[in-house]
């Protein structure tokens, strides 16, 4: 009996342990097999929306390679990845593969998370409309999007661009004060600048971006102190483009 006994324990044994084998390897494959039936897109919320996600969806599926309907192991995620990465109004894309499951039934989705660069400046003459990000990229504008940044026009070479003007620019978009009052910059052929407010009739004529932290804090001065007790409209111009002063003629 005892030997019996100790017999049907191994089968017990054999058996739960091929169960559980075959349910692993079933699972398993099934999972292999499991097929591609939607793409997800999260923008990171804080982006701003020149693509939606429907939008960057269908650039996924139309990338040539298949996708839903595709097993979701045989889906190159480097190449989407690397293939999204071209557009440069994207950022930070990463793709990965999820499988949702309930029991030992699977389905299939691809996962892509990114954000869309923030431009800081917007270039705008000579035939050319666009967006730079802080880096200097260029993002093509979009009729989804337009904000409320600085506007360049004007003499603007490539190289003053990325030296100076775009840091000066990132200053004034962070600045709620000057964000408020400075509408667009002009670049003069000498690479000097001319200030556009919002309001007032007037220019502001602030020289190279060399040391724009410290002509913007002598504007600021003349912003609070001075047109506080006259009013906006007594000068036609305003100038800070010489060291440590600030030269007002008036109309």
């Amino acid at each position: 009996m005892r030997i019996v006994k100790k017999i049907l324990v191994i089968l017990g044994w054999i058996t739960l342990v091929g169960a559980i084998g075959f349910t692993i390897y079933y699972a398993y494959s099934e999972w292999i097999a499991v097929r591609c039936q939607s793409i997800v897109v999260n923008i990171n919320p804080n982006s701003p929306r020149f693509l939606d996600e429907n939008e960057i969806a269908t650039m996924i599926e139309k990338s040539g390679d298949p996708i839903i309907g595709q097993r979701l192991s045989a889906i190159n995620i480097n190449k989407l990845e690397t293939r999204l990465s071209t557009y440069t109004t994207l950022n930070n894309v990463e793709i990965f593969r999820k499988v949702d499951s309930k029991g030992l039934s699977f389905k299939g989705k691809l996962v892509i998370s990114l954000d869309e660069r923030t431009p800081v400046l917007r270039i705008k003459g000579a035939g050319e409309d666009y967006y730079m990000d802080q880096n200097g990229i260029k993002v093509p504008v979009s009729p989804k999007y337009v904000e409320r940044i600085l506007l360049a026009t004007g003499s603007i070479p490539e190289e003053e661009i990325r030296k100076s003007l775009l840091k000066m620019a990132d200053f004034v978009n962070k600045d709620e004060f000057w964000r408020a009052q400075i509408e667009q910059v002009f670049v003069q052929a000498n690479g000097e600048l001319l200030f556009v407010p919002q309001v007032g009739d007037y220019l502001i004529e602030f020289g190279t971006p060399d040391d724009y932290e410290l002509k913007f804090r002598n504007l600021r001065a003349v912003y609070q102190q001075g047109f506080k007790n006259i009013g906006w409209n007594r000068y036609k111009t305003i100038s800070v483009k010489y060291r440590n002063q600030v030269v007002c003629t008036k109309k």
